[in-house]
Formats: structure tokens, C-alpha cells, sequence
């Protein structure tokens, strides 16, 4: 499912709203929306704050779904702007000692499984996936996480 809106902060909720819609129409667990809201939120009003998109330009955002792997394409004509390629916040610092940004864009790399940008056509895409599942038998819900710009992987266990 796809939706393009104009490029402005005012048409975030709209995108959310586009988001939920999807979510309920797949039967995406509530929890598991949840992420997706977060991500398109961050990312979205990045696009709108930071992106330089043409004052006619749009934000496009495609959801797909396959078994249990939800994935999120975002386009943009902004000015070419690769998240994989910013380092993380070293949130080990105190608060008053980290450079501003890069929080946001942190949130989203631990929320996502895979993140892959290309430049094309002119625009910024990115698409990021998401694999959430919850086990029945044991009551917890499971994510393993590969970040591609950290090369690391995280995994985590917490009660539903």
C-alpha cells in the first residue's frame, strides 16, 4: 500500500493515520504498529525538517508485508542524505557533553532489522524491515535486530 503527501510537518498525522489504517487492514499486532508509527514519525519529519524537498515535493511511504516481515519505503526528493553513513551518538556521554541529532535516527536502527538507501531517480530511498514475532509457547515476544551501519547484532527478550 502506498501514500504520497506533500512534505510538510502539518501532514505527518496523516501519514500515521495511513500507518494504523494498514496496520489494521494486514492485522498487524498492536505492538508491532507501534515501531512502524515510530519510525515513520522520526523519519518522515526528518525528511520534513531537515531534507530540503522542493516546496511542491512529496514524501512517499510504501508498507508491505510478507509472512512475518513487515518492510517501509520511504522516498523523498530532498537533498541526498544517507542515514548508514552517521555514526551513532555515543550515548554513554552525559547529557550536555552529546553534539544535538542523531538520536532519532538511532531509535530507528534499533527498532529495524535492515535498513538499505540508495540514491534514485533523484531521490532518497530508504527501505527498513522489520521481523517481530511472538512465540506462544513461552509468552515472550523476540526480536534480533542486524544494524548494517554498526555491523553488530542485538538481541532481546522481554515479557508480553
Amino acid at each position: 500500500m502506498r501514500k504520497g503527501l506533500s512534505a510538510e510537518l502539518a501532514r505527518l498525522s496523516d501519514m500515521i493515520r495511513f500507518v494504523d489504517v494498514w496496520c489494521e487492514e494486514v492485522h498487524v499486532p498492536h505492538r508491532h504498529c507501534h515501531s512502524l508509527r515510530l519510525i515513520v514519525d522520526e523519519l518522515v519529519s526528518n525528511v520534513c525538517r531537515h531534507g530540503a524537498v522542493p516546496s511542491d515535493g512529496t514524501v512517499s511511504l510504501t508498507l508491505m508485508q510478507k509472512d512475518e516481515t513487515v518492510a517501509i519505503e520511504i522516498r523523498d526528493a530532498g537533498t541526498p542524505f544517507n542515514l548508514l553513513e552517521h555514526t551513532e551518538p555515543d550515548t554513554a556521554l552525559p547529557l550536555r557533553e552529546r553534539p544535538d541529532g542523531g538520536m532519532g535516527l538511532l531509535l530507528v536502527r534499533r527498532l529495524s532489522k535492515g535498513l538499505v538507501y540508495r540514491r534514485e531517480n533523484g531521490e532518497n530511498v530508504l527501505t527498513i524491515t522489520l521481523d517481530q514475532k511472538t512465540t506462544r509457547e513461552t509468552g515472550k515476544f523476540f526480536t534480533v535486530a542486524r544494524h548494517p551501519a554498526t555491523k553488530r547484532q542485538r538481541q532481546s527478550t522481554r515479557e508480553v
